[in-house]
């Protein structure tokens, strides 16, 4: 579970931004809280909305997070276009190393991980990991400007072996300034392990890999065109339940035999078929079973591809409205098709994290609505930022004052982030008609187009 997020020097932002889902002192939805066993009295926010007008900065803040985790899990690549991503407000802002920290939660224990970088030359500059349940408590910090780390050898109980091991790694990650240390020891090495068998590193690094999840506005939840192909009776129900519930007219869906993959070119199908036989083949050597079900999402369709005793079998999945019509996904609505890449952040067994862009594109705002009250009644410990314009979930009815950001851009270019929180407005208080009233910032200026378009 997160638990704040910091950044600076990055697109619009130019100074440090602490982003927080740690709970205010808003008394309202306490049931709404994520406890936290392990420690006394400490809860965490399940939602965050961020409100803000075009181009004010809410999508730097999601890319800020999908950035820095594409830095960490892969480190810098040539496919990755960063280097013009600083803040551009200041010349000296080329220079300047751009910071991201977060604080975050795995089993019983809190955890700070951040990194700096010069995103201009492509180098990371330091990288740093704490843990901080009870007290702050260092477990290495690189600094490779100086050529320098510090490990703590003593809280990480490694036999001397590991010690030694991990003692390269960091002497090679101190001079390499394309990857992370958290990358490069979770980068095909043999885990290291300590006394009592914790892999504190993979369990970090897994965090940002799997548990942490960013889509844009034209993103699928990871999983949710694969989940919606289980013939698990259990979870065609739910996602039955679902797609009733949200009134698109889908009772089922159907996996309808085919002989090829209609609307995908035949040098686009031998590459993927390529690929699907290397995997078979990585399977079986890792000694698992050669069978096996690849999900292909095009824009089209959604296409399920078997193999089956070295033949494949293909399937389209096909969607069965109340009248008895099948139709493809292309053929359904863009409110339809964007709650079923949605899909799996309500219907999940992992711990997550979703941060979502514009999570009301295609939607109409009763659905909107819907979803985000559906999550806050989601059990488990799952976590659900998003940025939005829709003002119909601006409610304290719903949401709590921590749960509301805004972010407003500067005359000078610069964006700014704060939570409602700040304001503290009474629970009884129509949000929705303060924030467009300009009460909270974050909305267009739009005085200077009708002034214009007077003068006609």
């Amino acid at each position: 579970m997160l638990i704040n997020f910091r950044f600076e020097n990055f697109l619009s932002f130019d100074k440090l931004i602490t982003f927080s889902m740690a709970p205010g002192k808003s008394r309202q939805h306490m049931e709404d809280l994520i406890e936290l066993d392990f420690s006394h009295n400490s809860k965490l926010l399940k939602l965050s909305t961020i409100y803000g007008a075009n181009a004010s900065g809410k999508s730097s803040f999601v890319n800020a997070i999908e950035i820095s985790k594409a830095l960490i899990v892969n480190g810098f690549h040539e496919s990755l276009l960063i280097s013009n991503r600083y803040n551009k407000n200041k010349e000296t802002n080329s220079l300047r190393e751009t910071k991201f920290e977060y604080e975050f939660v795995i089993e019983d224990k809190i955890y700070s991980y951040g990194f700096s970088a010069i995103l201009s030359q492509k180098k990371f500059v330091s990288e740093w990991l704490y843990d901080i349940t009870n007290e702050e408590k260092i477990i290495y910090i690189l600094d490779r400007k100086n050529n320098d780390y510090e490990l703590n050898i003593e809280f990480l109980n490694l036999y001397e072996q590991e010690n030694y091991r991990l003692s390269i790694y960091l002497e090679d990650s101190v001079t390499d300034n394309t990857q992370l240390f958290l990358n490069s020891v979770n980068d095909g090495k043999k885990m290291i392990e300590s006394k009592d068998n914790e892999t504190l590193f993979k369990k970090v690094f897994n965090w940002f890999h799997n548990t942490l999840e960013v889509l844009g506005p034209n993103d699928a939840a990871r999983d949710s065109f694969a989940s919606i192909t289980q013939e698990n009776e259990e979870f065609k129900e739910d996602l039955g339940k679902y797609l009733k519930l949200n009134d698109t007219g889908i009772v089922d869906t159907i996996q309808v035999p085919i002989d090829y993959l209609f609307n995908v070119p035949a040098k686009i199908q031998e590459r993927i078929l390529e690929d699907i036989n290397m995997r078979i083949d990585k399977r079986k050597r890792e000694g698992k079973d050669g069978r096996a079900t690849f999900i292909l999402n095009t824009s089209q369709s959604i296409y399920i591809i078997r193999n089956n005793d070295e033949k494949f079998e293909f399937f389209e999945l096909k969607f069965k409205h109340k009248n008895g019509t099948l139709y493809s996904l292309s053929e359904e609505s863009d409110g339809t098709v964007r709650l079923i890449e949605l899909f799996s952040v309500l219907f999940h067994n992992d711990e997550k994290v979703f941060v979502i862009d514009e999570i009301d594109r295609s939607l109409h705002p009763l659905l909107t609505y819907n979803f985000i009250e559906s999550f806050k009644k989601q059990r488990g410990i799952h976590q659900l930022i998003v940025t939005t314009y829709e003002d119909y979930i601006l409610n304290l009815n719903i949401l709590r004052r921590d749960e509301i950001w805004f972010v407003d851009k500067k005359s000078n270019g610069n964006s700014s982030m704060y939570s409602l929180e700040e304001f503290k407005e009474r629970f009884d208080k129509n949000i929705s008609n303060s924030y467009l009233d300009g009460r909270y910032g974050g909305i267009p200026n739009l005085s200077r187009i009708f002034s214009e378009l007077d003068k006609d």
